[in-house]
């Protein structure tokens, strides 16, 4: 079991901007939950709760991984059959 507690939809955006620069403000959380795309999260009663691992899981979905320049960036996208 996890010794960090779970965050609600406020806290869960303030962490994702705090530890990965990543802006989605609770009201983009909750649409995401709504439509897809967000990251996974559970119930508690009527509130939205997010467990950090998943929010983890969810911001290295969004970023790549370190490069020197634009170009090795490019040639990973093209690599991996992602592009504009």
């Amino acid at each position: 079991m996890s010794s960090t507690r779970p965050l609600d939809r406020r806290e869960a955006s303030r962490y994702l901007f705090d530890r990965y620069g990543i802006r989605r403000a609770p009201g983009t959380l909750a649409k995401l939950a709504c439509i897809g795309g967000g990251p996974l999260y559970r119930h508690a009663g009527q509130l939205a709760i997010y467990d950090v691992p998943a929010l983890d899981e969810y911001a290295a979905q969004l970023t790549t991984a370190p490069a020197p320049n634009s170009k090795a960036h490019a040639a990973r996208r093209a690599a991996s059959g992602g592009g504009r």
